[in-house]
């Protein structure tokens, strides 16, 4: 132990001679020069007065920001109608036809046949439907000699086209034509000319809900039984019309081979896609006549005038069976409140389809 102590003076002092040499080193080392500071950049030249440079930057979203030239929005030849919504689907193509029927034999013999067709195109603001269906039915009538007799017991047909124009998301000008042919009407032609506006309160793919007002132009052509004995027709009538199982004791008769009416149109629409399978549509249409607003008297039942007004409604359910076919079930009412002598107000037709869409 004592020799330790005595060598740890010696130890210390050569510690503190070498730092000492240290620090002299340090301080004859001269420091390194700081790095100069870059020159300071020449100030750009003021911009000409007036110019977008010279207002200084304008906050995003400010009044008066011009939005991009690339987005196109200003552009009159690609958006005539600025209001329609981009997000609502402007080109559609669909083309379907249906057919369905009923047919007893033995005791009862009968068949009906049902049958139509639809194509329907939209092309931006512009959309344009076709319709067409058909109905007949035919019964065997037993004779009192035992033997059956051909008997015609419905037949028609109605075809109808439209043209709309969406000037606005919820607001649609159209013209529509309608044609029907109907012998049991006494008709060999009731066309329906009908101008108006449509409005949709509900517009979604899946959802509609619209009302349509507008004009009614009626023109009937009647079926006319040339040199058919008129001696039972009521005064003031001349002419018997051809209508299905009438005869001669009791026809049917006018006394004009066609007339003309103006009306006013309201109708009112629902459409709902229920579920990826079911669609359910329904339509209620109301037609006043305003010249003339009744009918003549001499062409009513009990010679009465009365107001001309029109009831149809139309309701459907469709199923899809797969991609192409789908079933669908319809009920089609027709008011007529002042029709022709000897033909009822109220005809309903329901019917059972098969649908194709081949679009």
């Amino acid at each position: 132990m004592p020799s330790s102590l005595a060598r740890f003076p010696s130890f210390a002092l050569a510690f503190v001679l070498v730092l000492g040499a240290a620090g002299d080193v340090a301080a004859q080392t001269p420091a390194p020069a700081p790095a100069k500071e870059p020159a300071p950049a020449p100030a750009p030249a003021p911009a000409p007065t007036g110019t977008a440079a010279a207002e200084g930057p304008r906050a995003a979203g400010t009044v008066g920001a011009q939005a991009p030239a690339s987005t196109g929005t200003a552009n009159l030849e690609d958006n005539k109608f600025a209001t329609v919504s981009t997000t609502e689907p402007m080109d559609a193509t669909e083309a379907e036809i249906s057919a369905g029927g009923l047919f007893t034999s033995g005791n009862a013999r009968s068949a009906a046949l049902t049958g139509g067709g639809r194509f329907r195109i939209r092309r931006k603001i512009h959309e344009f439907q076709a319709q067409l269906l058909g109905n007949y039915a035919q019964a065997a009538i037993r004779q009192a000699d035992g033997s059956r007799t051909g008997q015609l017991t419905a037949g028609n047909v109605q075809g109808r086209v439209r043209y709309d124009v969406y000037f606005h998301p919820r607001v649609t000008f159209f013209t529509m034509l309608t044609a029907r042919f109907d012998p049991f009407l006494g008709l060999n032609m009731r066309m329906r000319v009908d101008p108006g506006f449509a409005f949709y309160m509900v517009n979604q793919p899946k959802h509609r809900l619209w009302a349509e007002v507008g004009y009614d132009f009626l023109y009937d052509q009647r079926r006319i039984r040339r040199g058919a004995d008129n001696t039972n027709c009521p005064a003031g009538t001349s002419l018997v019309l051809d209508v299905p199982n009438t005869t001669a004791m009791m026809p049917t008769c006018a006394a004009r081979p066609s007339v003309a009416t103006h009306s006013g149109r309201l109708f009112l629409g629902y459409s709902n896609l229920l579920s990826e399978y079911v669609t359910f549509t329904t339509g209620l249409e109301y037609i006043q006549a305003f010249a003339p607003f009744r009918s003549n008297p001499v062409e009513t039942d009990g010679g009465k005038e009365r107001t001309k007004a029109w009831v149809n409604w139309d309701i459907a359910l469709t199923t899809a069976l797969g991609k192409r076919f789908a079933f669908a079930t319809s009920f089609t009412l027709r008011y007529d409140n002042a029709p022709l002598p000897g033909i009822k107000k109220l005809d309903t037709i329901t019917s059972f389809s098969l649908v194709f869409k081949f679009i």
